[in-house]
């Protein structure tokens, strides 16, 4: 049975998917704005109460008949003592639209990677524990507390869920992970008779990849680096069932990478690419404003999607 690991963040996930991109949508990583906050909230909880635990690292193991899903993540805090309670520090400019969001969406992100550790600590207590979000304003530090209920046999119907989602996933995967493999191959450098510096610097980048140094080229232009460097790093991330990520400093540049595995695909290898630009130039707004109440492709992003 192949094991995979999850973080809490991607584990508690909505099914189907809802929301819309904003600030506290719950999906991706948290707001940095709201980190320091959330430290001292940590830490005045920690000096007004002796039982409380910060960062309290937690996980659980989730058989399905081809995988075991292995989910952790730490919980912000913990009470121990009488009935253990869970509670995740979440910070807003406006806490009381944040806690309408948490009330009026049970299915909310934020609430089921709550639910999820407290879920947690059932399966290892077989008690239920007390949820609550420690909400705090970073305009005035005010708080507010909201707590959250745990229905075991609502939040094992949602599991059900998402273990299988989480299954045809890890299949696609590991369909895409043939593919490449699959792919290096036959990968072959694009041209028929490389230049004898393209072949010294093709050598070099492929040695490279199995030491833990670091390599820097400076070659003039025509020689054709980007083929030189892009072939032996993208067959050998093939064969690993990866990726291989080209980043450059201009807009501009990404054209030649563009280039180059063109002519991988003009020799018919199944070699898939996807370029990312500044979100500014991609937006169809005259003015990227990632909020649902000013943006119509913003607004429900997430079924959508889904």
């Amino acid at each position: 049975m192949k094991k995979i690991s999850v973080a809490i963040r991607d584990f508690a996930l909505p099914v189907p998917r809802t929301g819309s991109i904003e600030l506290h949508s719950g999906y991706g990583p948290a707001p940095m704005t709201g980190q320091q906050a959330h430290v001292i909230a940590q830490a005045m909880r920690a000096e007004e109460y002796s039982n409380y635990r910060a960062e309290v690292w937690t996980s659980q193991s989730f058989n399905t008949p081809d995988y075991q899903f292995v989910v952790s993540g730490r919980m912000d805090g913990v009470f121990d003592g009488g009935t253990t309670k869970i509670e995740e520090i979440k910070t807003a400019f406006n806490i009381e639209e944040l806690k309408k969001k948490l009330i009026t969406n049970p299915d909310h992100p934020y609430c089921l990677q709550l639910k999820t550790y407290g879920y947690f600590q059932y399966l290892q207590t077989r008690v239920v524990p007390e949820l609550s979000f420690h909400l705090v304003s970073m305009r005035n530090r005010k708080t507010l507390d909201v707590p959250v209920t745990l229905d075991i046999e609502e939040y094992e119907i949602w599991l059900q869920l998402r273990l299988a989602e989480l299954t045809e996933e890890a299949k696609v995967i590991e369909a895409s992970t043939k593919r490449r493999k699959k792919i290096a191959k036959e990968l072959e450098f694009p041209f028929a008779q490389p230049r004898p510096q393209q072949m010294d610097l093709l050598q070099t980048v492929a040695d490279s990849l199995h030491t833990d140094a670091p390599l820097l080229v400076q070659a003039p232009t025509g020689l054709g680096k980007t083929a030189a460097v892009v072939y032996p790093v993208l067959k050998e991330s093939l064969s690993r069932g990866e990726k291989l990520i080209y980043v450059t400093p201009k807009n501009s540049q990404h054209s030649v990478a563009e280039e180059t595995i063109k002519l991988f695909q003009d020799q018919g290898h199944n070699v898939k690419s996807l370029t990312l630009r500044a979100k500014a130039k991609l937006c169809f707004k005259a003015e990227p404003i990632c909020n649902p109440d000013f943006c119509e492709y913003a607004k429900d992003h997430y079924q959508k999607v889904h």
